[in-house]
């Protein structure tokens, strides 16, 4: 099952600075979480990432009961940090990545294309992430450009047909939507409202 997590549910602790540390803090600035970063060394990328803080320091075992944390994200080059961290979030009940041990993990994170409200993940449930990766490159070329957009009109046309009771008569049919440049019943060229 794949959800989408919603920011107000918390902030994600992540303990490492590294690459995968810096990938995990994208994607969750990417759906707007904030975030907490506790490692000794940061990547310099990690700084410039919206809703991060930082902590340069080596990981405690007080930081997973510091705050009721969304998520815990353990992907420090320490095996024994990664393994207490994930022990410690599972005891507390919070989600845990433990990104050096599948079995260690409550949950996996997909590779996601986002263009605006879209969203579409892609998982092999943790056994393959360079595969994910590309998968995710196909599709996001094979999907092209512009769908945040044609969501936007797609969200008005629903409101306007909860809001007058028609659904589900839609004056621009949702397949008109996914053809881009395309002009809709209505006469407007589907993006151009």
């Amino acid at each position: 099952m794949i959800v989408e997590l919603q920011p107000s549910l918390g902030r994600a602790l992540v303990l490492g600075g590294g690459a995968i540390a810096l990938r995990k803090l994208q994607s969750l600035a990417e759906a707007g979480f904030a975030s907490l970063v506790v490692a000794p060394a940061l990547l310099e990328g990690i700084r410039a990432l919206p809703g991060v803080e930082c902590e340069e320091r080596s990981f405690e075992r007080a930081d997973i009961a510091r705050e009721r944390w969304a998520l815990v994200f353990a992907c420090t080059d320490n095996r024994e940090v990664n393994r207490q961290a994930g022990e410690l979030a599972r005891a507390a009940g919070i989600p845990v990545v433990v990104t050096d041990a599948q079995s260690e993990s409550t949950f996996f994170t997909p590779a996601t294309i986002r263009d605006g409200s879209l969203a579409i993940a892609i998982s092999t449930g943790g056994a393959a992430p360079a595969v994910t990766k590309a998968l995710r490159a196909q599709l996001r070329e094979a999907l092209g450009e512009g769908w945040s957009e044609r969501i936007e009109q797609a969200a008005r046309e629903r409101k306007r047909a909860i809001g007058a009771d028609l659904s589900p008569a839609w004056s621009v049919p949702p397949s008109e939507l996914l053809q881009p440049g395309q002009p809709s019943s209505n006469g407007e060229e589907v993006g151009q409202r």
